[in-house]
């Protein structure tokens, strides 16, 4: 997710209102059609109501199968299954003082975590009963971004303004927003004034975290603290976003919030060495009519799960280039290689 502006636009219209429930609509006829798989008819996309929703960030339970979607424009929180084609309002902004939203997670016990981007707070929430468990707050002038869980719980978040990874614990029912990583005693390279650290994933004792103005990707020791840049050959990816990995593969959503020329709105693949501090470029992926600004992205089965944002468009106070809102499905090719990584 990027940089949220310092002024919001008033609603569209009426009119474009009636416009954005008739796409809906047509949108949802069109994602019903896809084709089966594994027996289940699984949507080619998935629409989220609404003319100013500008999904930003967005979580999978594997577990249950719910999608759920945040907006950037308010606090609302969308909730749908992989098996519907339409997420719908499922806590309504404003709820536990939610104006905005950026990136989101499941943890291991089915929690969800809620990053509030420049309103500098992380919010976690059971799903079950709708309850808020804790309301967190990171350093004065931060961004909470994009979020991570690790298999024993813990949790990590980038902050994009401000030089920090936080650390998410809970015990004995008390949670912690821990200041875990000062950014400014690493290698990492950061630039005052800009969008810096956004996707972060959580790869066994390691971090991986992509930084959106420099295009660096930087791997973190969980248990030290070490940081090192990963080389990936020459290859940058300027404006990265949301990041996923599975068997070797590391999957980059790369926007184009800065209006880079010649750079093409995609999901970047990188084939990893198995110590993660080595990669090389292998593919791009785009589905059919390209991406509008997109940002966060899970893996679910063969398919990439990416969210249309169209932040640029938001961000500029104006009106969404295409309704309705929605996140790609996007087929994963079967001919990327597997396993926990390659001695590239």
């Amino acid at each position: 997710m990027a940089q949220q502006p310092m002024t919001r636009r008033t609603l569209l219209t009426a009119t474009a209102a009636t416009a954005a429930a008739t796409a809906t609509a047509a949108w949802a006829g069109r994602a019903a059609a896809a084709p089966l798989v594994s027996g289940t008819r699984l949507p080619e996309a998935y629409v989220v109501p609404g003319d100013r929703a500008f999904p930003t960030g967005h979580a999978l339970d594997p577990r249950t199968g719910r999608i759920y979607v945040g907006s950037a424009d308010s606090g609302t929180l969308y909730r749908g299954h992989l098996t519907t084609p339409e997420v719908r309002p499922w806590s309504p902004d404003g709820t536990d003082g939610r104006s905005t939203t950026s990136g989101m997670a499941v943890d291991t016990k089915g929690r969800l975590l809620v990053g509030g981007a420049d309103t500098g707070t992380l919010r976690v929430y059971d799903p079950a009963e709708r309850a808020l468990l804790a309301l967190l707050h990171g350093v004065d002038g931060g961004f909470i971004n994009e979020i991570t869980t690790a298999p024993d719980g813990t949790a990590y978040a980038t902050d994009s303004f401000q030089p920090m990874v936080y650390r998410l614990t809970c015990t004995g029912g008390q949670w912690l927003l821990e200041r875990w990583l000062d950014i400014t005693r690493t290698p990492i390279d950061w630039v005052n004034g800009r969008h810096n650290l956004n996707g972060i994933t959580c790869v066994g004792r390691y971090l991986l975290t992509v930084n959106s103005t420099t295009g660096q990707l930087w791997r973190i020791n969980r248990r030290t603290g070490h940081v090192l840049q990963v080389d990936l050959g020459g290859h940058q990816l300027p404006n990265g976003d949301g990041l996923a990995f599975r068997g070797g593969l590391l999957y980059v959503v790369q926007g184009n919030i800065n209006n880079i020329a010649g750079l093409i709105p995609q999901v970047t693949v990188i084939t990893l060495s198995a110590d993660l501090s080595r990669g090389r470029y292998t593919a791009g992926l785009r589905p059919p009519g390209g991406f509008h600004h997109p940002s966060s992205i899970s893996l679910a089965g063969h398919r990439a799960l990416v969210v249309n944002s169209q932040y640029n468009r938001w961000i500029a106070g104006l009106p969404p280039e295409v309704l309705p809102f929605t996140l790609a499905a996007v087929p994963l090719p079967h001919h990327h290689p597997g396993g926990n990584g390659q001695d590239l």
